[in-house]
């Protein structure tokens, strides 16, 4: 991925409303949201142990930086987290891809992940082998990665999902895992930002969100995504499709 599009991803955020909410604001252009560093991307991330600093917009005279945390997670591996302003647990969680490191992706838009409510990240529970230590991918199982979510979000001090629900961001085998999950407990995930997914996204699955933004890159799968939100608004759900010009996957 290109720099920019985890963040536009974040700001993406804005377009998933509820069915009886206003529509709000899209940052189509990702200068428009905040500035950050080029994000961290499969593979090339940086180091689990870096800087939580390095990367991060610089602060106004009135406001210290976003901090990325390392949350511990009982009987599995640490989960990242950016706190909301009010410093309270978020309400938006994100699930990487195929050998991601979810630390390394919340450095590259902290200032974006604590402006839209906060962001809790979570690895995935499979190594990707010695070569690539760090990084992780997740099984196919969206009642474990419900239940690893749930543990993670409870370690960071969060309370039940609220009334109305969490919004869950899955970029390219995290989106296909948390189509999934939004099918299962739509009052959980109640709303979803689905990027680079490796198959169409199903209106049927995603029959009860509340709200769905699709997104590509321009030189990756946008076809799938644009139809996939035209197919979604058309059986009755609020649906946008964002693209990110001139990246691939």
């Amino acid at each position: 991925m290109r720099p920019g599009v985890l963040l536009t991803s974040i700001a993406a955020l804005a377009a998933c409303h509820a069915r009886d909410a206003q529509p709000l604001p899209i940052a189509r252009d990702p200068a428009q949201a905040a500035v950050v560093s080029p994000p961290a991307t499969d593979r090339t991330a940086a180091a689990p142990g870096a800087d939580p600093s390095a990367g991060a917009a610089a602060p106004s005279s009135t406001e210290s930086l976003a901090r990325v945390e390392r949350v511990l997670v009982e009987r599995d591996v640490p989960a990242a987290l950016v706190r909301n302003r009010d410093g309270h647990p978020p309400r938006i969680v994100f699930l990487p891809g195929v050998c991601s490191n979810a630390y390394a992706y919340l450095l590259s838009f902290p200032e974006a992940a604590r402006t839209h409510g906060g962001v809790l990240a979570i690895d995935g529970d499979k190594p990707c082998g010695a070569e690539v230590s760090g990084f992780r991918s997740f099984s196919w199982d969206p009642t474990r990665q419900d239940a690893r979510l749930q543990a993670a979000l409870a370690a960071a001090g969060a309370g039940p999902t609220p009334p109305e629900g969490l919004t869950l961001v899955g970029y390219s085998a995290g989106a296909g895992i948390g189509e999934l999950m939004v099918q299962r407990w739509p009052g959980r995930y109640a709303r979803v930002v689905l990027i680079g997914a490796p198959s169409d996204p199903s209106p049927a699955r995603l029959s009860a969100a509340r709200g769905v933004v699709t997104m590509s890159c321009s030189r990756d799968v946008p076809a799938r995504m644009r139809d996939a939100a035209r197919r979604i608004a058309a059986a009755g759900v609020p649906a946008t499709y964002l693209e990110m010009p001139g990246c691939t996957h």
